[in-house]
């Protein structure tokens, strides 16, 4: 009966520390899902505002040398 209980609580002891063990994996996963999120919407900002924007020519004083 003691043995049968000692056995009980050893599993359910493993599975909490297995459960603990997730959640904390969860969490970080959590922490870089957001941290990606926040990147793609700099990027795609980013993108954005260069795709409307018509490209620039360079000043031509500058580009051979010539004034």
């Amino acid at each position: 009966m003691k043995s049968e209980a000692l056995e009980v609580m050893k599993e359910r002891d493993f599975y909490h520390a297995k459960v603990d063990e997730q959640k904390s994996y969860i969490r970080k996963l959590e922490y870089d899902n957001a941290e990606l999120v926040k990147r793609d919407k700099e990027l795609s900002a980013r993108c954005k505002d260069l795709a409307t924007n018509p490209p620039r020519r360079p000043n031509r004083r500058y580009t051979n040398g010539r004034g």
